[in-house]
């Protein structure tokens, strides 16, 4: 079928996305702050604070891409992805992992990601290939909580495979439009109401080209639910959901792409979206996981292999201890990081390898104007920003939050997000061996701390 691929929003004006909405990506959005309903649903609000906040040049919507930035009008960038902090294949050579860290995808904000999105693609054989992520919030404040997810975000080039069904809990394979009619094409469905997969092909044949979607049906839904009731650690509040729709159909398809069928392929956005909704909630301090499938085969193999994976779904709410996980040495060779040291150099400092407990990551910047190098829990220290007066009343349950807004201009960024470096301790934690940062490292290695580079604890070696 060629691309499966759309061909993305490459024209001109707000619309120019490339390689940023039409990919296969995990989607975050903090609903207590997202945009101006949010504060408007929260409490009154003066209509001068709504023109305020309306004309200053930062957005306040609060979703967070696995893939990148929009490009603003102005092109004062050409393009900005979400930074990759890791990246290795994996042991059997049959995958590639990385981590990167979400960004906000309008360049200009009101808001601070602190999203990492740990990823990993892995062909299993039969045309099969394994979507894993594990995705943290290492958010300082406890009212950051993510609870819109998308598990994953994408879809497929609708010139190329056209012909989409979905299939029933008994795992009939029905027509999209069974399940979204067109008087309701954005909707959504429950998982439960479906068979926990689906399937975008060339053509109605049997061994037509095609590409199926395993996305599961909820398998911890009952037990999650249990460990709320018993006030336990949890993940999963409710069903999930699955939206499948054809953008922007059929307002543009009834105007501007009227000639579709015709026209060259690579002219319009072409793009069948699939939306996966898991009801998943993911707190400060917290990481998830989620693990679902994608199926290339000919159209009865696809389906045969899609309905014997939806029982491999899986995901949930993952913890790491600080007795069991790895510390990872840093190492400075003249007041500079080094990933490999000469025999017998001591570390500067131990950090823990993944986010345990109480934790905060660690990073390795560059500013880009002067090519120095600095260790900070900060991934805007290089970005642009200023304050913000936007007026809103204290009386307000969300004015702490916007009383110290600041608008952040990543287009005008001159940091180079090199990589984490690990993660370490915001309370002292019991025995010895553990230092502050900024006693063990260098000044001009490791900036004085303020509200948003923290002075964390290293991990200790015993």
């Amino acid at each position: 079928f060629g691309e499966s691929v759309p061909p993305s929003c490459t024209g001109e004006g707000p619309s120019r996305s490339p390689w940023n909405d039409e990919v296969w990506q995990f989607v975050t959005v903090c609903s207590k702050y997202n945009g101006l309903k949010a504060i408007q649903q929260s409490g009154d609000v003066p209509e001068s604070t709504l023109e305020a906040i309306t004309a200053i040049p930062y957005k306040s919507t609060f979703f967070i891409h696995n893939s990148g930035a929009y490009v603003p009008d102005s092109r004062t960038i050409n393009n900005l992805y979400c930074p990759m902090l890791a990246a290795s294949q994996t042991n059997d050579k049959r995958g590639y992992r990385s981590l990167t860290w979400g960004l906000v995808p309008q360049v200009r904000t009101i808001h601070r990601s602190p999203v990492l999105y740990y990823n990993q693609v892995r062909d299993i054989g039969n045309g099969i290939i394994e979507l894993t992520w594990v995705v943290h919030n290492f958010s300082p404040r406890d009212d950051i909580v993510f609870d819109f997810l998308n598990a994953p975000w994408g879809g497929t080039r609708h010139t190329s495979l056209p012909y989409h069904a979905i299939s029933s809990p008994d795992n009939t394979l029905k027509p999209r439009d069974a399940f979204f009619p067109d008087t309701k094409p954005g909707g959504t469905i429950s998982l439960r109401k479906t068979g926990g997969w689906k399937i975008a092909s060339a053509s109605k044949d049997e061994d037509s080209a095609s590409l199926a979607l395993v996305f599961g049906r909820d398998k911890h839904l009952e037990e999650q639910q249990a460990k709320a009731e018993r006030g336990e650690p949890y993940s999963q509040r409710g069903g999930g959901v699955l939206r499948d729709f054809l953008a922007h159909y059929p307002q543009l398809y009834n105007g501007i792409w009227k000639d579709w069928e015709t026209r060259p392929e690579n002219s319009f956005r072409n793009y069948d979206v699939i939306e996966m909704i898991p009801n998943l909630t993911l707190r400060p301090g917290e990481s998830i996981w989620y693990r679902s499938f994608l199926v290339v085969n000919q159209r009865n193999d696809a389906a045969a292999l899609a309905q014997s994976l939806v029982k491999d779904v899986d995901y949930g709410l993952l913890r790491f201890s600080t007795t069991d996980t790895p510390r990872v040495p840093v190492y400075l060779v003249d007041n500079r990081v080094v990933e490999t040291a000469a025999a017998g150099t001591q570390p500067a400092v131990h950090l823990f390898s993944r986010p345990v407990p109480g934790s905060h990551p660690v990073f390795l910047l560059e500013d880009t104007q002067t090519g120095h190098e600095i260790i900070s829990t900060d991934l805007y220290r290089f970005v642009p920003s200023e304050p913000l007066a936007l007026h809103l009343s204290q009386e307000h349950p969300k004015s702490n939050y916007y009383s110290n807004a600041r608008g952040y201009s990543l287009d005008k960024h001159h940091c180079r997000w090199k990589r984490l470096l690990g993660f370490g301790l915001i309370a002292q934690p019991n025995g010895n061996g553990s230092q502050l940062l900024s006693t063990a490292l260098p000044k001009n290695v490791f900036p004085t701390p303020d509200t948003t580079h923290l002075d964390l604890w290293s991990a200790a070696i015993e």
